[in-house]
């Protein structure tokens, strides 16, 4: 069996587990602690430069989904580029924001 060599930066927080029958490990509780892993949490796996990566994987709401597509985060993006430049008039009043949307083009 060839042995692995520890990756490069492990920020002091290596440990040994043996891998069991079904595939099966056990993280360490150190290293649960200090990622703040709780049960029934969503890892994604995947095989990198022949190492299994483990990463938490954040559970979004159906309904807040749209939030987090590559189009919206995109927009979010260029909408915060143009309030750092300046580019932009502030917030309208109620009333103003209400004439604005009835405005035909």
């Amino acid at each position: 069996m060839t042995k692995l060599q520890d990756p490069p930066h492990d920020n002091g927080m290596t440990k040994h587990v043996r891998l069991r029958k079904k595939g099966q490990i056990t993280i360490p509780n150190e290293i649960l602690e200090q990622l703040e892993l709780t049960a029934n949490t969503n890892l994604k796996v995947t095989a990198v430069d022949g190492r299994i990566v483990l990463i938490p994987m954040i559970e979004i709401a159906k309904d807040q989904a749209w939030y987090w597509t590559e189009t919206w985060q995109q927009d979010e993006k260029e909408a915060q580029q143009e309030i750092d430049k300046g580019q932009t008039s502030g917030p309208f009043a109620v009333e103003d924001a209400l004439a604005w949307l009835d405005e035909e083009e």
